[in-house]
């Protein structure tokens, strides 16, 4: 398991383009829209900031497993991150590979303060994903979900923080902000 690089475009552009031809209403893009982005812009997507990293799997020098995790800059939800683009290969599924680069996102997103949940949506009808998400923890999101896809979050485990944050801290930061806002 390894953040991708650019090294990695070209094989990041065909797992990705494979699973988006495999399970089309798993991706937020079509076949022809990622097929016809240039090297250079698959390429920066890539490159790992403090807000978007993509974690990869490979079997030998073939990429077979990737996902995403990425963070929104807006103060107001900064403790959220989602995971995106999770996709392994056929000859790889059952093996442990979608474990592995789930519990690597996870760890990552631990060691990164200010998280506090990991969000993400699966098609409902893609059991074998699901399963995945529920084994490593994540259970349903309230609300309606979209259409034929499942919202699901984890609290990522951070005991320190719960312990040092009280009702009251929360009261005050609430009322602090409502002083603010008038």
């Amino acid at each position: 398991m390894r953040p991708l690089t650019a090294d990695d475009t070209p094989a990041y552009r065909a797992l990705r383009l494979a699973g988006i031809s495999e399970l089309p209403a798993t991706f937020c893009t079509t076949y022809a829209l990622e097929s016809s982005l240039p090297l250079a812009q698959i390429s920066q997507r890539l490159q790992a900031n403090r807000y978007q990293i993509i974690f990869s799997a490979y079997d030998g020098d073939q990429l077979v497993a990737m996902a995403g995790l990425r963070r929104e800059p807006i103060a107001v939800v900064h403790d959220k991150a989602s995971i995106w683009g999770v996709y392994v290969a056929p000859a790889v599924r059952g093996m442990g590979a979608g474990r592995l680069l789930l519990q690597t996102i996870i760890g990552h997103a631990c060691a990164i303060p200010e998280l506090a949940w990991l969000r993400l949506a699966v098609a409902q009808d893609n059991h074998a994903a699901l399963s995945l998400y529920l084994r490593c923890g994540f259970t349903l999101a309230e609300g309606a979900p979209p259409l034929g896809m499942l919202q699901m979050q984890l609290l990522l485990p951070r005991p320190a923080i719960a312990e040092t944050m009280s009702k009251s801290d929360v009261f005050m930061k609430i009322n602090g902000l409502r002083k603010v806002e008038k």
